[in-house]
């Protein structure tokens, strides 16, 4: 892992994505960007008003005075992490969308305070979204969360051919700190679960055959609740982290089948990685 993006809004939740993709990146071996990005009200009359350019330059101004800020503090605590920063004028997935083309970025990490009621279901958030739009990793870590060299990562499966292409990427990511992966597959229909364990021994024997990576174990639970049974095991098995395979998924889909990633985003007591397929 060479580079690491880290949108940032200068709130308290943001400095603790910060600092966690510091102490990631000091152990990776890995740069830190951090950006904050403006989207001036414009409109189809405004686009190009001197007011607009002012309020643009006025805001950059600002921003790159605290990014610059940041980053210094970033230089002096985590030498010789690499700290850089951009200012830049857009939406926050767009603008994410486009530097990790650009610049090859391997992980974005991003915070999260969760949400209720209204706010769920109409507003989302600047982390659900990335994590629903981008095709690069995405680390969404919790409000207040310290940072911990994760020792188990909960993986949440279905057991499909789609996810194969994405467990080196994880199991490089695993390799890192060392951590063991437990694959945990939720069912919800008791009945199948013994089709359930016939087909974890076979997904247990594809990953085998594309990774040599070896602390990795698998189960299948029975549970009505896929979203509360993955919080239950991961507390029971004191997991530091959940990763989670995610899909570009259809307009019907969204409205009629809601994201399994998106409510753990919101929910997780502990850092969530989603990786995009």
């Amino acid at each position: 892992m060479k580079s690491i993006l880290v949108p940032t809004d200068f709130s308290e939740n943001a400095n603790v994505a910060i600092e966690y993709a510091c102490e990631l990146g000091k152990q990776l071996g890995a740069d830190v960007l951090i950006i904050n990005t403006y989207t001036p009200a414009v409109t189809h009359y405004n686009v190009i008003s001197p007011l607009i350019q002012e309020e643009i330059g006025n805001a950059k101004k600002v921003a790159e005075k605290k990014l610059a800020s940041i980053c210094e503090v970033v230089k002096e605590q985590y030498d010789p992490l690499v700290c850089s920063y951009k200012f830049l004028v857009g939406g926050i997935v767009e603008s994410v969308e486009s530097l990790i083309t650009e610049l090859d970025i391997n992980l974005v990490v991003m915070g999260t305070k969760g949400a209720s009621g209204l706010d769920k279901i109409l507003f989302g958030s600047n982390t659900t979204r990335v994590i629903e739009k981008v095709n690069c990793p995405v680390l969404a870590v919790p409000k207040d969360m310290p940072f911990e060299i994760p020792k188990r990562i909960v993986y949440a499966t279905d057991f499909g051919n789609s996810e194969l292409n994405h467990i080196q990427e994880l199991a490089t990511i695993a390799n890192a700190f060392k951590a063991e992966i437990m694959m945990t597959h939720i069912t919800t229909d008791e009945e199948a679960l013994l089709s359930e364990e016939m087909l974890k021994r076979n997904f247990a024997e594809r990953v085998k055959a594309i990774t040599d990576y070896t602390p990795i174990t698998y189960f299948v639970k029975y549970e009505e609740d896929i979203t509360r049974a993955l919080e239950s095991f991961t507390i029971q098995v004191d997991a530091d982290w959940i990763a989670m395979f995610t899909r570009k998924r259809s307009l019907f889909e969204k409205l009629y089948n809601p994201s399994l990633t998106k409510a753990m985003a919101y929910q997780s007591q502990i850092p969530l990685l989603a990786i995009k397929g």
